[in-house]
């Protein structure tokens, strides 16, 4: 009868560390499967957070990300308006292949400078951008192309079938470093021949204004450029 005590409370004993293992370790992880929760009237601790709800989460919160502000010019050119208005006064020219950063993006149109007072009691003015002919990416202009875009800014040049392999070299070296832009170019049509150098083939533009210290000469007997006093007639 002894022995028969003693198994009873082994079996008693052994059923119990079972339940307590169910309860406290293996339910918290794989669910309530026999439910014994509901039984004893416990109620289940939360469920750890599985990887994917945690990555949803924070997918959710993120910030949003900002505009796209940055552009290049795809169109040959782009007129610089005064206003955001297609009749409004052309300030200027952009050009295929310029970056510009905008500062405002207003009803298909950019704008590209801070706001000024020209004039007191006039309304502030900034210049303004068409986004129709505007890309993120840097368009890829062939040399073809970018020939044929150099020669239409100098299409006037005097002399251009004598020397138009020279003045497209010449001029596009200007342009990429920066020492003329496309409309000092086409505020001439490109070469004019100087009448102060008699004999010379050597010609002239202006870049960066009108006066003679803009000017920039080119001899087109070596491809040399300078800038110099012009002699005394």
């Amino acid at each position: 009868m002894k022995k028969l005590l003693m198994l009873v409370l082994l079996l008693l004993g052994i059923t119990a560390a079972g339940a307590g293992y169910y309860l406290f370790y293996y339910a918290p992880s794989h669910g309530d499967v026999l439910g014994l929760n509901a039984l004893l009237g416990k109620t289940p601790p939360p469920a750890t957070p599985t990887k994917a709800r945690v990555e949803q989460t924070t997918a959710t919160t993120a910030p949003p990300s900002k505009p796209v502000m940055d552009y290049y010019v795809s169109s040959k050119t782009l007129p610089i308006r005064s206003q955001p208005d297609e009749q409004a006064f052309i300030e200027g020219q952009l050009y295929r292949g310029d970056k510009v950063s905008l500062l405002e993006k207003s009803a298909g149109w950019g704008r590209i400078t801070e706001y000024f007072v020209y004039k007191q009691g006039e309304d502030p003015k900034a210049k303004w951008i068409p986004l129709q002919g505007l890309v993120v990416e840097k368009p890829v202009i062939t040399p073809k192309e970018r020939k044929k875009t150099v020669l239409d800014y100098i299409h006037s040049s005097d002399d251009l079938g004598k020397y138009e392999d020279m003045f497209f070299k010449v001029t596009n070296t200007l342009l990429t470093s920066k020492q003329c832009k496309p409309e000092d170019f086409e505020e001439t049509g490109g070469w004019v021949k100087s009448v102060y150098y008699e004999g010379k083939d050597i010609y002239f533009v202006y870049c960066g204004g009108l006066g003679r210290v803009n000017k920039i000469y080119l001899d087109a007997s070596n491809g040399q450029t300078f800038r110099s006093k012009e002699p005394s007639l």
